[in-house]
Protein backbone atom coordinates (compact mmCIF):
# COMPACT_ATOMS: atom_id res chain seq x y z
CA UNK A 1 0.00 0.00 0.00
CA UNK A 2 1.19 3.63 -0.97
CA UNK A 3 0.51 6.23 1.64
CA UNK A 4 -0.80 8.81 -0.47
CA UNK A 5 -1.54 12.20 1.54
CA UNK A 6 -2.78 15.84 0.17
CA UNK A 7 -0.28 17.92 0.80
CA UNK A 8 -1.15 21.50 1.29
CA UNK A 9 -0.06 24.80 0.80
CA UNK A 10 -0.56 27.00 4.09
CA UNK A 11 1.94 29.69 3.00
CA UNK A 12 0.24 32.67 3.05
CA UNK A 13 -3.00 30.93 3.46
CA UNK A 14 -5.88 32.21 6.26
CA UNK A 15 -7.49 29.43 8.49
CA UNK A 16 -6.14 26.28 10.37
CA UNK A 17 -5.12 22.93 8.64
CA UNK A 18 -7.61 20.36 10.23
CA UNK A 19 -4.50 17.75 9.85
CA UNK A 20 -2.04 19.86 11.94
CA UNK A 21 -5.20 20.50 14.44
CA UNK A 22 -5.96 16.49 14.34
CA UNK A 23 -2.18 15.64 15.57
CA UNK A 24 -2.91 18.42 18.63
CA UNK A 25 -6.47 16.58 19.50
CA UNK A 26 -5.13 13.13 19.30
CA UNK A 27 -2.26 14.83 21.91
CA UNK A 28 -5.03 15.39 24.16
CA UNK A 29 -7.95 12.79 23.50
CA UNK A 30 -5.70 9.84 23.05
CA UNK A 31 -3.88 7.29 25.16
CA UNK A 32 -2.20 4.35 23.65
CA UNK A 33 -6.02 2.32 22.79
CA UNK A 34 -8.00 4.46 24.97
CA UNK A 35 -10.04 7.66 23.56
CA UNK A 36 -11.68 9.94 25.15
CA UNK A 37 -15.92 10.30 25.50
CA UNK A 38 -18.27 12.32 27.57
CA UNK A 39 -20.83 9.40 27.82
CA UNK A 40 -20.95 5.89 26.23
CA UNK A 41 -24.03 5.47 25.31
CA UNK A 42 -27.77 7.32 24.47
CA UNK A 43 -30.48 6.67 22.34
CA UNK A 44 -30.52 8.42 19.00
CA UNK A 45 -33.85 8.69 16.70
CA UNK A 46 -31.02 8.35 13.21
CA UNK A 47 -31.65 5.23 10.76
CA UNK A 48 -34.82 3.86 12.73
CA UNK A 49 -32.84 4.07 15.67
CA UNK A 50 -29.15 4.13 16.77
CA UNK A 51 -27.34 4.01 20.08
CA UNK A 52 -24.68 6.13 20.21
CA UNK A 53 -21.70 7.14 22.44
CA UNK A 54 -20.57 10.88 22.54
CA UNK A 55 -16.45 10.99 22.04
CA UNK A 56 -14.27 13.84 22.80
CA UNK A 57 -12.64 15.95 20.23
CA UNK A 58 -12.58 17.14 16.85
CA UNK A 59 -9.88 18.04 14.10
CA UNK A 60 -12.55 21.03 12.53
CA UNK A 61 -14.20 24.15 14.41
CA UNK A 62 -17.13 24.65 12.61
CA UNK A 63 -18.84 28.04 13.92
CA UNK A 64 -22.62 26.00 13.95
CA UNK A 65 -21.25 22.91 16.02
CA UNK A 66 -23.75 21.62 18.38
CA UNK A 67 -21.88 19.80 20.37
CA UNK A 68 -19.93 21.79 22.66
CA UNK A 69 -18.11 20.99 25.29
CA UNK A 70 -16.68 17.69 23.43
CA UNK A 71 -15.52 19.76 20.44
CA UNK A 72 -14.38 23.21 21.90
CA UNK A 73 -13.06 22.02 25.76
CA UNK A 74 -11.32 19.13 24.92
CA UNK A 75 -9.00 18.95 27.61
CA UNK A 76 -11.44 18.92 30.59
CA UNK A 77 -14.52 16.96 28.87
CA UNK A 78 -14.60 13.19 29.44
CA UNK A 79 -12.62 10.25 30.67
CA UNK A 80 -10.38 7.74 29.31
CA UNK A 81 -11.98 4.40 27.67
CA UNK A 82 -10.77 1.26 25.76
CA UNK A 83 -12.24 -0.35 23.19
CA UNK A 84 -14.09 -3.03 25.05
CA UNK A 85 -15.10 -0.56 27.73
CA UNK A 86 -16.97 1.50 25.04
CA UNK A 87 -18.06 -1.60 23.06
CA UNK A 88 -20.10 -3.00 26.25
CA UNK A 89 -21.53 -0.13 27.38
CA UNK A 90 -23.07 0.35 23.36
CA UNK A 91 -23.98 -3.31 23.15
CA UNK A 92 -25.67 -2.93 26.64
CA UNK A 93 -27.63 -0.07 25.64
CA UNK A 94 -28.62 -1.42 21.99
CA UNK A 95 -30.10 -4.32 23.21
CA UNK A 96 -32.43 -2.62 25.47
CA UNK A 97 -33.42 -0.30 22.93
CA UNK A 98 -33.50 -3.20 20.20
CA UNK A 99 -31.39 -1.20 17.97
CA UNK A 100 -28.83 -2.69 15.80
CA UNK A 101 -26.58 0.46 14.62
CA UNK A 102 -24.52 1.55 16.81
CA UNK A 103 -22.18 4.63 16.40
CA UNK A 104 -19.79 7.34 18.46
CA UNK A 105 -20.85 11.42 17.11
CA UNK A 106 -20.76 14.50 18.30
CA UNK A 107 -17.12 14.74 17.44
CA UNK A 108 -14.50 13.10 14.94
CA UNK A 109 -14.58 9.36 14.67
CA UNK A 110 -11.38 8.88 13.03
CA UNK A 111 -9.24 9.99 16.09
CA UNK A 112 -7.12 7.35 17.40
CA UNK A 113 -6.94 4.91 14.80
CA UNK A 114 -5.57 1.77 17.31
CA UNK A 115 -9.12 2.77 19.41
CA UNK A 116 -11.02 2.67 16.02
CA UNK A 117 -9.91 -0.54 14.83
CA UNK A 118 -10.19 -2.45 18.03
CA UNK A 119 -13.57 -1.46 18.84
CA UNK A 120 -14.31 -2.37 15.02
CA UNK A 121 -12.69 -5.92 15.74
CA UNK A 122 -15.47 -6.29 18.40
CA UNK A 123 -17.98 -5.15 16.03
CA UNK A 124 -16.83 -7.32 13.36
CA UNK A 125 -17.83 -10.03 16.16
CA UNK A 126 -21.46 -8.91 16.68
CA UNK A 127 -24.55 -8.16 15.19
CA UNK A 128 -24.44 -4.55 15.05
CA UNK A 129 -23.53 -2.10 11.90
CA UNK A 130 -20.93 0.65 13.15
CA UNK A 131 -21.31 3.99 11.65
CA UNK A 132 -18.32 5.64 11.69
CA UNK A 133 -18.79 9.34 11.94
CA UNK A 134 -16.12 11.68 10.38
CA UNK A 135 -15.40 14.82 8.29
CA UNK A 136 -13.42 13.11 5.87
CA UNK A 137 -10.49 15.35 7.24
CA UNK A 138 -8.35 12.70 7.89
CA UNK A 139 -9.51 9.29 5.52
CA UNK A 140 -8.95 12.30 2.36
CA UNK A 141 -5.70 13.25 3.82
CA UNK A 142 -4.35 9.37 3.61
CA UNK A 143 -5.66 6.85 1.42
CA UNK A 144 -3.89 4.06 3.36
CA UNK A 145 -6.88 4.62 6.42
CA UNK A 146 -9.60 3.52 3.88
CA UNK A 147 -7.46 0.58 2.91
CA UNK A 148 -7.29 0.14 6.49
CA UNK A 149 -10.84 -0.21 7.09
CA UNK A 150 -11.88 -2.50 4.03
CA UNK A 151 -11.78 -5.62 6.01
CA UNK A 152 -14.58 -4.42 8.32
CA UNK A 153 -18.22 -5.69 6.87
CA UNK A 154 -20.35 -4.59 9.66
CA UNK A 155 -18.93 -0.79 8.85
CA UNK A 156 -20.74 2.08 7.23
CA UNK A 157 -18.91 5.38 7.13
CA UNK A 158 -20.76 8.54 6.72
CA UNK A 159 -18.63 11.27 5.24
CA UNK A 160 -20.29 15.27 6.35
CA UNK A 161 -18.97 17.74 4.19
CA UNK A 162 -19.44 21.22 5.29
CA UNK A 163 -20.70 23.69 2.60
CA UNK A 164 -21.10 23.66 -0.71
CA UNK A 165 -18.04 25.37 -1.73
CA UNK A 166 -14.30 26.20 -0.25
CA UNK A 167 -15.53 29.66 0.69
CA UNK A 168 -18.77 28.62 2.20
CA UNK A 169 -16.28 25.80 4.17
CA UNK A 170 -13.75 28.70 5.15
CA UNK A 171 -16.63 30.75 6.45
CA UNK A 172 -18.12 28.06 8.47
CA UNK A 173 -15.40 26.23 10.36
CA UNK A 174 -12.75 28.89 9.71
CA UNK A 175 -9.97 26.30 8.17
CA UNK A 176 -8.15 26.72 5.10
CA UNK A 177 -10.46 26.70 1.64
CA UNK A 178 -8.42 24.02 -0.18
CA UNK A 179 -9.37 21.25 2.66
CA UNK A 180 -12.50 21.38 1.37
CA UNK A 181 -11.59 19.12 -1.17
CA UNK A 182 -10.39 16.68 1.60
CA UNK A 183 -13.78 14.84 2.53
CA UNK A 184 -14.16 14.43 -1.53
CA UNK A 185 -10.98 12.33 -1.63
CA UNK A 186 -11.98 10.58 1.65
CA UNK A 187 -15.33 9.16 -0.42
CA UNK A 188 -13.14 8.29 -3.38
CA UNK A 189 -10.84 6.52 -1.04
CA UNK A 190 -13.38 4.89 0.64
CA UNK A 191 -14.84 3.72 -2.64
CA UNK A 192 -11.81 2.57 -4.31
CA UNK A 193 -11.23 0.37 -1.08
CA UNK A 194 -14.88 -0.81 -1.32
CA UNK A 195 -15.91 0.60 2.02
CA UNK A 196 -19.77 1.53 2.53
CA UNK A 197 -20.01 4.48 2.79
CA UNK A 198 -22.34 7.94 1.84
CA UNK A 199 -22.19 12.12 1.93
CA UNK A 200 -24.15 14.30 3.89
CA UNK A 201 -24.00 17.99 2.99
CA UNK A 202 -24.49 21.00 5.68
CA UNK A 203 -26.61 22.95 3.17
CA UNK A 204 -28.45 25.51 5.73
CA UNK A 205 -25.88 28.55 5.06
CA UNK A 206 -26.20 27.80 0.77
CA UNK A 207 -28.25 28.71 -1.68
CA UNK A 208 -29.66 26.63 -4.53
CA UNK A 209 -27.18 26.87 -7.10
CA UNK A 210 -24.37 25.69 -4.42
CA UNK A 211 -26.71 23.29 -3.77
CA UNK A 212 -26.74 22.01 -7.28
CA UNK A 213 -23.17 22.45 -7.64
CA UNK A 214 -22.20 20.00 -4.58
CA UNK A 215 -24.62 17.84 -5.95
CA UNK A 216 -22.38 17.38 -9.68
CA UNK A 217 -19.09 17.22 -7.92
CA UNK A 218 -20.51 13.85 -6.17
CA UNK A 219 -21.90 13.37 -9.34
CA UNK A 220 -18.53 13.35 -10.94
CA UNK A 221 -17.07 11.52 -8.23
CA UNK A 222 -19.74 8.78 -8.41
CA UNK A 223 -23.09 9.18 -9.65
CA UNK A 224 -24.48 6.45 -6.50
CA UNK A 225 -23.29 8.92 -4.19
CA UNK A 226 -26.60 11.16 -4.72
CA UNK A 227 -29.08 8.29 -4.53
CA UNK A 228 -27.82 8.25 -0.72
CA UNK A 229 -26.85 12.00 -0.06
CA UNK A 230 -28.05 13.76 3.01
CA UNK A 231 -28.84 17.16 2.87
CA UNK A 232 -28.06 18.61 6.52
CA UNK A 233 -29.58 21.21 8.26
CA UNK A 234 -28.89 23.34 11.98
CA UNK A 235 -31.74 22.59 14.35
CA UNK A 236 -31.01 26.59 16.40
CA UNK A 237 -30.49 24.87 20.04
CA UNK A 238 -29.40 27.87 22.19
CA UNK A 239 -25.91 27.33 22.19
CA UNK A 240 -26.09 26.93 18.93
CA UNK A 241 -27.67 29.95 18.02
CA UNK A 242 -25.24 32.22 20.29
CA UNK A 243 -22.57 30.97 18.23
CA UNK A 244 -24.01 31.56 15.19
CA UNK A 245 -24.58 35.49 15.94
CA UNK A 246 -21.22 35.92 17.69
CA UNK A 247 -20.05 34.57 14.67
CA UNK A 248 -22.60 37.09 12.20
CA UNK A 249 -24.35 34.02 10.90
CA UNK A 250 -27.88 33.16 9.69
CA UNK A 251 -28.74 30.47 8.31
CA UNK A 252 -31.13 30.06 5.26
CA UNK A 253 -32.56 27.01 6.51
CA UNK A 254 -33.22 24.59 9.83
CA UNK A 255 -34.64 22.20 11.10
CA UNK A 256 -37.48 22.33 12.94
CA UNK A 257 -39.44 18.74 14.74
CA UNK A 258 -38.14 16.89 11.41
CA UNK A 259 -39.28 19.60 8.95
CA UNK A 260 -37.33 21.65 6.60
CA UNK A 261 -37.75 25.41 7.54
CA UNK A 262 -36.80 28.08 5.00
CA UNK A 263 -36.20 31.93 6.88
Amino acid sequence: MVNQTLRLNTKSMKGYDPIKLTEKMESIVVDGNKRKYAKLSRPLRFYGGTTSAVEVGCNLRCKFCFSDKPVFRPQSTGKFYTPEEVFKALDKSAKHYGHKLISASASEGTLGRQHLFELLDLVEKSKYVYILETNGMTLGNDNVFAEQLAPYKNLHVRVSIKGTSQEEYHELTDAIPESYELPFRALKHLIDAGVSCNACVMVSFSDDDGIRSVEQKLFELHPGLLKSLEKERITPFPKVAQRLAKNGLKPNSIAFKGNVVNL
